[in-house]
């Protein structure tokens, strides 16, 4: 089974649609498919079967068309994060062992090839030894290689430390493009947005369901809530792929009921209980989803926005998704109490990426645990009571800042918040918040415990307060944790 099938497919229904548009080129399913075999075709003649291949590149269509026709032959395309530093990329190669590589001219200066057996193409047609120069000596004759299951290895975007490397079959995404269609009841899928980097999963996901579903991909190089916004004004039924901050940022520059979308899709970050609610003002007749997954899960639960009573839930499990929520014994523990979240769906990754050990400690008996602490009320629909890796440990007590930060964001004041535990002599841990504010006025410690009190054990509250003017984000979108922690160690020495 190959991910690509249906393009062949859509090559010959509809050879003159447009498959991708970056708003100066269009391929059609037909051009996009010749491309992709022409591609195919250059690697089986360069004797690769199922060996890696790597793309250092932002969004373009050149990414787009290696990403299929390393597909098409079999091979497994490993996406590199251009933001990512020049160890990390050099590691990340070192470790994959990719036949070929190709980038744009910028980044070669961060590639330190030890193989010089690697060939490197650029996305330049005035250069020697180019992606053109070399696409050209090929005829687009390659026949599809569909006897290798995995499908790419994409890479985790770093928010507590260094990137791994999740394996991803095909099945594994054809059975999440079922999901979306079944989950989010969209009255047609024509036209598709992912404005954020195509090297994560999350647009690279909504690219391959566009182009699976036969609709037209709009690829945006870098994310700009008006270029947005305008290009949903040019195409009004479209269908967004996003991360809370780019809501936020679009949200500041439309005017309510002004902006016609189909629909909102929102993951990569917890979503304010206020900024929903906002959402649904500005987006009007939109329908507006979130959804709870990892890179590594695929889709787990997801959530009407429009359905108001479930707040801070982060929805109903998928359809095919078991949920089972266990104490550290394992053993699962009744409604409404908290545990480690296991699940087990056929959209769940094989594993990391030569890392056996990781890949063994996520995986019991055919689950798959994720590190995150939630429990489950009578109707199903699961909460978030935080992520183990970040849980602080107060007094004896364990504290997650999740939990702390879903109640901070109720405060109109505070724009943005992120809670962390500061080593203290006595507590052990700290409980600390840094708070972006809203306007010129900010709440003192003893407003902030008072409000807390409410919601919270005394223990959970904030001891102290750091304002920042921005916070520091993964190049996905997610907030940053390990550099914001990195940050506050300065700003305290």
């Amino acid at each position: 089974m190959n991910l690509v099938e249906p393009l062949l497919r859509y090559a010959v229904q509809q050879p003159g649609k447009v498959a991708l548009s970056d708003g100066e080129e269009i391929r059609t399913y037909s051009a996009l498919v010749q491309r992709m075999k022409q591609i195919a075709q250059g690697l089986q003649q360069n004797g690769l079967t199922q060996d890696k291949i790597a793309i250092l590149s932002t969004n373009r269509i050149e990414f787009v068309e290696v990403f299929l026709g390393a597909i098409y032959a079999g091979c497994v395309p490993i996406p590199l994060d251009p933001k990512w530093s020049m160890s990390e990329v050099n590691a990340i190669v070192q470790q994959c062992q990719p036949k070929m590589i190709f980038t744009e001219t910028r980044f070669v200066k961060n590639l330190i090839l030890q193989d010089t057996e690697i060939k490197l193409l650029t996305f330049s047609a005035a250069e020697a030894g180019s992606y053109d120069d070399w696409l050209h000596a090929f005829m687009p004759e390659a026949e599809m290689d569909d006897t290798n299951e995995l499908l790419f290895i994409g890479f985790t975007s770093g928010t507590t430390g260094t990137p791994k490397g999740y394996m991803r079959t095909h099945l594994s995404w054809i059975k999440s493009f079922e999901a979306t269609s079944e989950a989010f009841q969209l009255d047609n899928m024509e036209h598709i947005i992912a404005p954020g980097p195509l090297v994560h999963s999350l647009s690279l996901f909504a690219l391959m369901q566009s182009l699976t579903s036969g609709a037209t991909f709009h690829m945006v190089q870098h994310f700009n809530a008006k270029e947005v916004l305008e290009l949903c004004r040019q195409i009004p039924d479209a269908i967004l792929f996003v991360v809370p901050t780019m809501i936020e940022s679009m949200m500041q520059e439309t005017i309510p009921g002004q902006t016609h979308i189909q629909a909102l899709i929102s993951s990569g970050g917890k979503w304010s209980e206020a900024s929903k609610q906002r959402s649904k003002e500005v987006f009007g007749v939109a329908k507006i989803y979130e959804y709870y997954g990892s890179s590594e899960a695929s889709y787990i639960s997801y959530l009407d926005v429009h359905d108001e009573y479930k707040a801070n839930s982060v929805g109903k499990p998928f359809s095919g998704v078991q949920i089972s929520i266990r104490d550290e014994h394992f053993r699962e523990v009744p409604t409404g109490i908290v545990g480690q979240l296991y699940i087990r769906s056929g959209m769940m990754f094989i594993g990391y990426h030569q890392l056996p050990e990781e890949t063994s400690a996520v995986f019991r008996d055919g689950w798959l645990i994720l590190g995150d602490y939630m429990y489950m009320d009578d109707d199903g629909y699961l909460y978030m009571a935080g992520r183990s890796k970040n849980m602080m440990v107060t007094g004896g007590l364990n504290v997650f800042p999740e939990e702390v930060e879903s109640v901070l964001q109720q405060i109109p004041e505070i724009q943005e918040v992120m809670v962390l535990g500061v080593p203290d002599a006595y507590w052990g841990e700290q409980v600390t918040a840094l708070v972006k504010w809203n306007s010129q006025q900010h709440l003192s410690i003893e407003e902030i415990k008072n409000y807390c009190r409410q919601y919270l054990a005394s223990y959970k509250s904030p001891k102290q307060l750091i304002t920042v003017d921005e916070f520091i984000y993964t190049s996905s979108g997610k907030l940053a944790r390990q550099a914001m922690k990195d940050y506050v160690k300065r700003v305290m020495v």
